[in-house]
């Protein structure tokens, strides 16, 4: 009789038991199990992938902030040129917000992604998995309570008695256990759920928050590069202008006729050699030495003895 009610007791267990299971996300206990062992090595993968691109972008906007600090250096030395000392001081600007914008968004990546994965996994899936230790352990004691049951003699009440009550509390506790893992499971996948779509939307969002304020930033001081921009195309345009009429210059005079020097004299010189007459050799006459631009004479040193033969007549 006993046996009896204990059977039917299993039988009713039973038909609350597994279609509760099969109610579930998944109707394969082991299957759900294999789930959470893959879905756990992927989480810890991203987490890991996760504190890689963080510290990547510590080091990034460790070397933006040197770059930022040379500008500023660099800005102060311009200070005598008004247009490179103000551009450099607004991009200066502009772009150490742009390095503020940078950190907060790291540092939601280091709270919504990296930290509330790692919490889950850690926390959740750790209990799960101990919960799925505890509920082996019970299922194996009540396949060996089955085993002693069936094995128990029938001529020994005594033993048949035992071996019948150890397997009535081991199935006992196996149901509420059942349940117990069901209903973690269930609850595993509803918070992983959560917890992956909460952590990828939080970092989304800051991925906006970065973008729209750094578009922002860039629109307030469009117009001023603008207007850089429209003095940059004027400023090349005037440099050409120079650059021709410099080269324009520099033929001309390439072009003048250029004065002879006196051959006798060590030091170099512009000789006027016009004061000497044509196809005069008169060896006591004295050619003057022009002066430079300073209006000062370019050579003190005249020979006394010189010949208009030995100075290149101009032409």
């Amino acid at each position: 009789m006993e046996e009896e009610a204990l059977r039917a007791s299993e039988s009713s267990w039973a038909s609350k038991f597994f279609p509760l299971v099969q109610r579930g996300i998944w109707a394969n206990i082991d299957e759900v199990e294999t789930e959470v062992v893959e879905i756990e090595a992927k989480l810890d993968k991203l987490v890991k992938l996760c504190s890689g691109m963080i510290e990547a972008g510590k080091a990034y906007i460790s070397a933006n902030k040197l770059f930022v600090s040379g500008i500023r250096d660099l800005s102060q030395q311009c200070k005598k040129d008004e247009m490179i000392s103000e551009c450099l001081e607004k991009c200066g600007e502009s772009l150490q917000e742009i390095v503020n914008y940078h950190m907060i968004l790291f540092d939601q990546a280091q709270r919504s992604v990296k930290q509330q994965l790692h919490n889950f996994v850690k926390e959740d899936v750790r209990k799960f998995k101990e919960t799925k230790k505890q509920f082996d352990r019970v299922r194996e004691d009540m396949e060996i309570a089955q085993v002693k049951n069936a094995q128990a003699p029938r001529n020994k009440p005594h033993e048949v008695e035992e071996a019948t009550s150890t397997l009535s509390i081991t199935r006992k506790c196996f149901r509420h256990l059942s349940l117990d893992y069901v209903l973690q499971i269930n609850v595993l996948q509803a918070k992983k759920k959560f917890e992956i779509l909460d952590a990828m939307l939080s970092f989304m969002h800051a991925q906006y928050t970065l973008f729209q304020q750094g578009y922002n930033l860039l629109e307030e001081i469009d117009p001023y590069m603008k207007k850089l921009a429209a003095e940059l195309d004027q400023l090349v345009i005037d440099s050409a202008m120079e650059k021709r009429d410099m080269e324009h210059k520099h033929a001309t005079i390439q072009q003048r006729p250029a004065y002879g020097s006196c051959v006798n004299c060590a030091a170099l010189r512009r000789i006027d050699c016009r004061a000497a007459p044509v196809g005069s050799f008169d060896s006591t006459y004295e050619p003057r030495a022009l002066p430079n631009s300073q209006g000062v004479p370019q050579c003190d040193r005249i020979t006394q003895t010189i010949g208009y033969s030995k100075c290149k007549k101009r032409k």
